[in-house]
């Protein structure tokens, strides 16, 4: 996990994890890795006295979610020892089964492929109730389905990775700062065959973010532009370095329908992307 400047969501994320933990006890055991990116706010002394059980990483306060979740995996693995490892945001609150079903469809998916793969688990919107994240496809988030099924693509809330595909596909790429860090890792598993499925129903939930800053009407083109490049924005280098590495040679349309998008927004509704 990562975290910055969130203390509410992440105590509450931290106390539905525990609760779910608690309720798999039967079959798991976890140790938290919490990156405490330049927190301002008291988060880590809150964390500190509500979870003294969670490892907290220092972070430099501009890592943003890929760069912290990255730094967050190097911890996890030089303590070591561990089966398998869990991305969980910081805004997600778990539902008390979720970690059972992520198990259940680990063990579904070496049941009907022969390897281990990665599991999704999708969140939906507390207050319109659609699934917020978890499958990604061409059109953006799928509604969660009742049953696990193989996925394409994902949002990077809730992903289980057993320690075979880690030693496999590696930790985050270095390339992302913010967001694209989940697709990226998406795309080098797939290329490695290693199976990705999604688990059934939500396993928690998670508000869908606000339009960007860089299509916000309301703001000026100066402003929408510096968003627009930005970690938390759509970093057009970022963008085109994804399409490359996923084999898509026409980030030039791309890059452009970005800048039209942030030059003469529609306030419509940015791509999901992580948030630390």
């Amino acid at each position: 996990m990562t975290c910055h400047n969130r203390k509410p969501q992440t105590l509450t994320c931290l106390e539905s994890l525990r609760a779910a933990a608690l309720a798999a006890k039967q079959r798991c055991t976890l140790h938290v890795f919490l990156v405490d990116d330049g927190c301002t706010d008291g988060t880590a002394a809150a964390v500190r006295e509500r979870f003294s059980e969670v490892t907290i990483v220092e972070g430099t306060g501009s890592l943003y979610w890929c760069g912290g979740m990255r730094r967050a995996w190097q911890a996890a693995d030089t303590f070591g020892g561990f089966d398998g490892f869990l991305w969980l945001n910081d805004d997600v609150v778990l539902s008390v089964t979720s970690l059972s079903l992520l198990l259940d469809t680990a063990d579904v998916i070496i049941r009907d492929t022969g390897r281990a793969g990665i599991v999704v688990g999708a969140t939906h919107d507390p207050v319109s109730g659609r699934t917020s994240y978890g499958e990604m496809g061409p059109e953006g988030v799928r509604p969660a389905t009742t049953v696990a099924h193989p996925i394409d693509s994902f949002n990077g809330n809730i992903v289980l990775v057993p320690r075979e595909v880690y030693f496999a596909v590696g930790n985050l790429s270095g390339a992302y700062r913010h967001g694209f860090g989940d697709i990226d890792y998406a795309w080098r598993a797939r290329q490695l065959d290693i199976p990705l499925w999604v688990a059934p129903g939500h396993l928690g939930s998670c508000s869908i973010d606000k339009v960007s800053r860089w299509e916000r009407p309301e703001l000026s083109v100066w402003q929408r532009l510096i968003s627009l490049h930005m970690p938390t924005g759509c970093p057009p280098w970022e963008v085109i370095t994804l399409m490359v590495t996923c084999g898509n040679w026409w980030f030039p349309i791309a890059i452009a329908k970005l800048y039209w998008r942030a030059l003469f927004p529609r306030g419509r509704h940015a791509p999901s992307m992580n948030s630390d």
